[in-house]
């Protein structure tokens, strides 16, 4: 009988353990993080649907991050015009005209804004342009 109780409660807490690990996620919180931006963009992406976005931020920061070489840049929003994305390379054109290119981006990266109809969010990997079309006024 001992035996039997030994059996089942094991069995009971590996059971417990395994519905407990999977509910690891339901907390998780895939809204836009609470950065505040007055950035507004035009992105496109790669289906070549175009949408207009205020309040645009990327993983919470008003930069766009990713790869020179081995090290990593951000370049504040305030400083670009545009990025054109393929694949996982980036080209910006910074405002005064001069580009940056062979950039390489974190493909896990969102970009999150607001239309007129609610909040959005895509992957930068789904991204072919980004357009600034209003930047932040300096003080």
């Amino acid at each position: 009988m001992k035996r039997i109780t030994w059996i089942f409660l094991s069995l009971t807490v590996l059971w417990v353990g395994i519905l407990l690990m999977g509910m690891s996620g339901l907390g998780t919180n895939s809204s836009q993080p609470a950065t505040t931006s007055s950035f507004s963009f035009k992105i496109i992406d790669i289906e070549n649907t175009e949408v207009e976005l205020s309040g645009v931020t990327i993983d919470g920061k008003t930069s766009f991050g990713c790869y020179q070489g081995k090290g990593r840049l951000q370049i504040p929003f305030a400083s670009i015009a545009h990025i054109n994305i393929k694949k996982d390379s980036a080209c910006v054109t910074m405002v005064d005209g001069t580009q940056v290119c062979n950039l390489r981006t974190n493909t896990a990266s969102r970009l999150y804004g607001n239309t007129s109809f609610g909040s959005y969010q895509i992957s930068l990997k789904d991204l072919q342009t980004l357009v600034v079309l209003k930047r932040k006024i300096e003080p």
